[in-house]
C-alpha cells in the first residue's frame, strides 16, 4: 500500500479523522480547533531496486507531528500513535520523539520509517 495512505488509515481512528499530509487545510481549521490532530510529512523515499530493476517497494521516512491544546494530550496522543503504528504496520522503525516548540499549541514530533509500494 502507498505509505501515505497507510499511515493515514492507521492514525485516523486516534483523532477522529483529523490526520493531514504536510499541513492542515484552511477548510479544516474549525475541525481541529481545541482538539488533538496529526500532520504527517513523508520526507523522501528510498526505492528498492534489484538487478532486474525497480521492485515497486520503497522505504519511506515520515515525520509525525501531533498538535494538541495541552502538553499531556500531545504526549498521550503521540504515544498512542506510535503504539498503533507498531501494532499495525509490519516492519515500522522508529527514530526519536519529543516536544517541539510551537507558538499556539503543544506539539510532539517523531520520526518513523515504513515500507510502502508505489505500483
Amino acid at each position: 500500500m502507498d505509505a501515505s495512505k497507510l499511515i493515514r488509515s492507521v492514525l485516523n481512528p486516534l483523532v477522529d479523522g483529523r490526520v493531514y499530509p504536510l499541513k492542515v487545510p484552511e477548510a479544516a481549521a474549525e475541525t481541529v480547533k481545541g482538539k488533538p490532530y496529526i500532520v504527517y510529512t513523508p520526507i523522501t523515499s528510498i526505492d528498492v531496486t534489484t538487478n532486474e530493476g525497480h521492485t515497486g517497494h520503497e522505504r519511506v521516512p515520515i515525520q509525525i507531528d501531533v498538535y494538541a491544546p495541552t502538553y499531556g494530550e500531545a504526549d498521550d496522543t503521540m504515544k498512542l500513535a506510535l503504539k498503533k503504528i507498531s501494532d499495525e504496520i509490519e516492519g515500522a522503525a522508529f527514530g526519536g520523539r519529543g516536544p517541539f516548540p510551537d507558538p499556539d499549541l503543544y506539539r510532539q514530533t517523531a520520526d518513523i520509517r515504513i515500507w510502502g509500494t508505489i505500483f
